[in-house]
């Protein structure tokens, strides 16, 4: 039986939310160079990458920001990560900016996936500049395909990590010899309530959609209690979580979250119901699904708070958008030196695979947030 302790979680990770929001002014370069074209690491000689992320109140997105901010400054650029505060308004605003302070590349986590030509526009216009895209993928290829020193990093597309969730879910829901019993009431029917992302946001309706099909696949019946939009943020979901809680109680089976700030958002309402407040031990517990395998709700998982997580790969995304952007600057291939790795025709995208994660592995997930 796994022991619930709250006092003795593992730290997994030295960053925190607040200490990489406190680096989103900038960085400078540093040493480690490995790419020939930019091998001076004094910070003012090298090149400036300008890049932003649509919103730091999206915590998967301060991690992309901070692991950018690092990779850049080992021998690559001068880099600088914007916070748009999602109006796209203010993230054109702030590429306009970065061209005119000199820089060679830009990064960006669009707030509208339509803007995606104005961008490309700024970029020919100042030259030619190369652009990578990442965390929302922009899914017009017309437009993609119009510039073509422009790509895209990002996790693997389907259902966006939803789908190994799913696998995870029906795992859990067809074990009967595990610490818990998914099915309360014996019915053979996965009752479950789902809390979605953001209505703009590309990867809100596959990961729904995967969650859906994946059960069907897995031959597992399913009712959806609920379903609405949490807006991938800890205090909507928890506000739409109280109101399920509220009316159906035990009778949820599962709480399904399309990111981890929701999924800590539902525990934080279930909790306060008298739910999963002793982890697997708990006399009264709803399992809660997440997607992105943050430092907290990892410490959430070896809890047994959460049950589950899918990791998307930050730090690996963030790394490739430096290594992508150095290529190009270089006047290389975009792969050049990134073995193991391929370019998507239509989408131009190189993608990272998600993972799952649940409390045998969260070590492997932690690793990534080290350093």
């Amino acid at each position: 039986m796994f022991k619930n302790s709250k006092t003795g979680r593992k730290i997994v990770a030295g960053l925190t939310i607040t200490a990489m929001l406190a680096t989103l002014a900038g960085c400078s370069g540093g040493s480690g160079n490995t790419s020939e074209g930019n091998s001076d690491t004094s910070g003012g000689d090298q090149p400036v990458l300008g890049a932003a992320i649509y919103s730091s109140g999206d915590n998967f997105n301060t991690y992309l920001a901070s692991s950018i901010e690092k990779n850049a400054a080992e021998g690559y650029f001068q880099c600088t990560v914007e916070d748009a505060q999602n109006d796209q308004a203010t993230m054109n605003d702030q590429v306009d900016a970065m061209i005119a302070k000199g820089a060679k590349a830009i990064a960006l986590s669009l707030v509208d996936i339509s803007g995606a030509q104005t961008i490309i526009q700024k970029a020919q216009n100042a030259g030619n500049l190369p652009v990578i895209f990442f965390n929302k993928e922009v899914t017009d290829t017309g437009v993609l395909a119009s510039y073509d020193n422009c790509y895209q990093v990002l996790s693997t597309a389907g259902g966006y990590g939803a789908d190994i969730q799913a696998e995870q879910i029906a795992e859990a829901f067809k074990d009967t010899s595990g610490d818990i019993t998914i099915d309360k009431n014996g019915d053979g029917i996965l009752q479950y309530v789902m809390l979605m992302g953001s209505s703009d946001h590309t990867a809100t309706i596959p990961r729904a959609e995967a969650i859906r099909s994946g059960l069907e696949a897995a031959g597992v019946e399913y009712d959806e209690l609920e379903c609405d939009y949490g807006d991938w943020d800890t205090a909507t979901a928890k506000e739409k979580m109280d109101a399920w809680v509220s009316k159906y109680g035990d009778e949820i089976e599962f709480v399904v979250c399309a990111n981890d700030a929701m999924a800590i958002g539902a525990l934080q309402s279930v909790e306060a119901a008298g739910f999963n407040t002793d982890g697997f031990e708990s006399e009264q517990y709803i399992p809660i699904a997440g997607i992105d395998a943050l430092p907290d709700t990892l410490n959430y998982i070896d809890s047994g708070e959460i049950y589950c997580s899918v990791l998307q790969d930050s730090a690996t995304q963030g790394e490739l958008v430096v290594k992508v952007a150095a290529n190009l600057v270089d006047g290389k291939d975009p792969l050049d030196g990134l073995d193991g790795y391929e370019l998507e025709e239509g989408t131009k995208a190189i993608r990272v695979p998600y993972k799952a994660i649940d409390r045998s592995n969260t070590a492997e997930a932690a690793e990534g947030y080290q350093g």
